[in-house]
């Protein structure tokens, strides 16, 4: 007994020795744990299972607005109050939660603790039961951290995200976000309108495999794949490329790379297609109209038929893309059409072309005056009678009828060697070309009638012209064969002088109607064979005043009054009617007075014989500075010395 009751003392000193030794541990444990809860940055809290505060290190003092003797055993509701920052509603206690669940509770993401002063401070925190060795729950500890820098940044890169994904929204044009793998991140609804795709079809997919491949464009690899790498953007890649719902487009890519916590690449689609219809569209409008305006000149300035007409083939086959092109005119007698123009065939046959009205495409075309159009002629039923079709090996044929001011001028036909099958603009630019085809006909034909015309009247006009020079000689006997004698040779003055063919034309006229006033003379005084008194002589100096009477109301004789009218002036100014001098006289009196003088003196009169030939040379020469120009006498002895040697005295 005595050796048990040693040894159990014995037993009981090391216990307590062991347990004080134990307790320091745990004081110098919970010292150090203390100092670690202390200096750490993150707020901490530590409850009791019934939620009163042990311990609150600087961090939560700081973030609560409490000291941590002032919290201490203080209810963990009244220092750490929680509530939703969106809802505004309170949160339950995290202490109940671990109490309940036994496992680590996170607050909310929206938490918010408002603190002493009353300001709400964003927290994110966990809490955690503290257990014994046998796991028995003994308290609670809540590890929180200020998230107010954290929380801005995170909705300021939010509202960065926001702003980004509202401008790709709301471009107009295609846009695509990439990854670096070429994975598509996002994708605008204009991508999806144009490509007619869906989300579900296109995101986290490559984009040379969305839209069935549609994507998978060699160009567009070489330029993510190898261009931009090299570049980081790149503007302006224009790709055409045949696309599974919209058919062939053109698209003009744009591209940048973007680093971000990753790199993304931001491609942007243009579809410029239209824009290059369009532009195409106006460079073939004013192609078109250079071509009109080409076939106005040649209506303006060439009068030829057969020159405006190959203008018109040259301007029609260059312009509508055939290979060759006729134009046949028709007969408004005969109702028949002849071949007058073509281009681009080959056998000379096509020249022969006549066809009557009715008879062959072309006469079709000119009875029924409507276009007709004829894209496969191998499937055509019509009847087939022009050299051109029968010979040659064309597949496509268009007539169309030349019609100008209701009449039906001719027909403009087309061919072409493979089919065509044109759009509305081309039938609309063949008709244009066809009313200018027919304005240009009718203008010829208008103007080659007008020649005629004006031929006629002109040949008209000469004729009565001789006709009233013949009466006048008739009816003054002594001059008869006077007036184409001095016409002739004031010609011949006139063209010595170097005048025109126009102005010769017009001296030629008043030649011959040089004594036209006489008409207003009595056949009295004419015909008188005495010597005229004063009176007499009076009224026979009148009949220059009575030509120019008698001419100036005709327009077409009106440039030939000057010799009707001058030639009685001298040079020196005492002729009449009016007097004039020197070169006040005009030029054509001025030659026709020495031809008249010369040949009245070189003819027999009843009261004398003619002049020999000197003697009247040496009256000519005797006036020159009085009665005549000295220069045009010199010119009138120049000329009849050239043609003395054919005449006799």
């Amino acid at each position: 007994m005595p050796e048990n009751t040693s040894g159990e003392s014995s037993r009981r000193k090391m216990t307590r020795r062991e347990l004080s030794d134990r307790y320091n541990e745990l004081l110098l444990r919970e010292a150090h744990l203390r100092a670690a809860l202390y200096s750490i940055g993150d707020a901490v809290i530590v409850t009791t299972t019934d939620g009163r505060i042990n311990l609150m290190n600087p961090t939560a003092e700081r973030i609560t607005g409490w000291s941590e003797s002032e919290a201490l055993e203080t209810p963990l509701e009244q220092v750490f109050q929680i509530i939703d920052e969106e809802t505004s509603t309170t949160l339950e206690s995290p202490v109940a939660r671990v109490v309940h669940e036994g496992t680590v509770v996170r607050l909310s993401q929206n938490a918010v603790l408002i603190n002493r002063d009353g300001r709400a401070i964003p927290i994110g925190d966990a809490s955690a039961p503290i257990r014994t060795a046998t796991g028995d729950i003994t308290g609670i500890i809540l590890v929180f951290q200020d998230q107010t820098a954290t929380r801005a940044t995170l909705r300021a890169a939010q509202q960065e995200l926001e702003f980004a994904e509202n401008i790709i929204a709301t471009v107009r044009e295609p846009l695509l976000v990439l990854n670096s793998a070429l994975h598509v991140v996002s994708a605008n609804p204009a991508f999806y309108r144009l490509f007619r795709t869906t989300p579900a079809e296109t995101l986290g997919r490559r984009i040379y495999e969305i839209g069935n491949y549609q994507w998978d464009i060699p160009e567009l690899r070489r330029l993510l794949e190898e261009i931009l790498p090299k570049n980081t953007h790149f503007t302006g890649y224009e790709v055409t490329h045949d696309f599974e719902h919209i058919g062939r487009r053109t698209m003009v890519l744009n591209a940048r790379c973007v680093q971000h916590s990753d790199e993304f690449i931001l491609l942007a689609i243009e579809d410029v297609t239209e824009q290059i219809r369009a532009e195409q569209r106006v460079h073939l409008n004013l192609r078109r109209l250079r071509a009109l305006r080409t076939i106005d000149r040649a209506i303006i300035s060439n009068l030829d038929m057969r020159a405006v007409l190959d203008i018109l083939l040259e301007q029609i086959t260059l312009h509508l893309h055939v290979d060759a092109a006729s134009i046949l005119l028709l007969d408004p007698y005969t109702q028949m059409l002849t071949f007058a123009a073509g281009r681009g065939f080959q056998l000379r046959a096509t020249e022969q072309t006549t066809l009557f009205a009715g008879e062959g495409y072309a006469g079709q075309v000119a009875l029924e005056r409507r276009m007709l159009f004829i894209a496969d002629l191998s499937v055509s039923d019509a009847r087939v009678s022009a050299p051109m079709l029968q010979s040659a090996t064309f597949v496509t044929y268009c007539g169309v009828p030349l019609i100008a001011r209701g009449q039906v001028k001719g027909v403009l036909e087309l061919f072409h060697r493979s089919r065509l099958d044109p759009e509305q603009e081309w039938f609309d630019f063949l008709e244009m070309l066809a009313v200018q085809a027919a304005i240009a006909i009718d203008s010829v034909e208008t103007f080659e009638t007008m020649q005629r015309s004006t031929a006629q009247l002109v040949l008209a006009y000469e004729a009565t012209i001789r006709g009233w020079a013949r009466a006048l000689d008739l009816r003054d006997r002594e001059t008869e064969g006077h007036s184409q004698r001095v016409t002739d040779l004031t010609v011949q003055l006139a063209r010595a002088a170097g005048l025109s063919d126009e102005q010769i034309a017009h001296i030629r006229r008043g030649a011959l109607l040089h004594d036209i006033g006489k008409l207003g003379v009595p056949d009295s005084i004419l015909r008188k064979p005495d010597p005229l008194t004063e009176e007499e002589r009076a009224i026979m100096r009148r009949h220059p005043d009575y030509a120019y009477s008698m001419l100036s109301p005709i327009e077409y004789l009106r440039p030939a009054l000057d010799i009707p009218y001058c030639h009685h002036e001298r040079w020196d100014g005492t002729g009449y009617p009016r007097g004039l001098k020197g070169e006040q006289i005009p030029l054509s009196a001025r030659l026709f007075a020495v031809a008249d003088v010369w040949d009245a003196l070189q003819s027999d009169r009843p009261y004398r014989a003619r002049w020999r030939r000197e003697e009247a040379l040496d009256y000519i020469r005797s006036q020159a500075g009085k009665q005549f120009d000295p220069d045009v006498v010199e010119l009138f002895l120049t000329v009849i010395g050239e043609a003395s040697n054919h005449q006799t005295p």
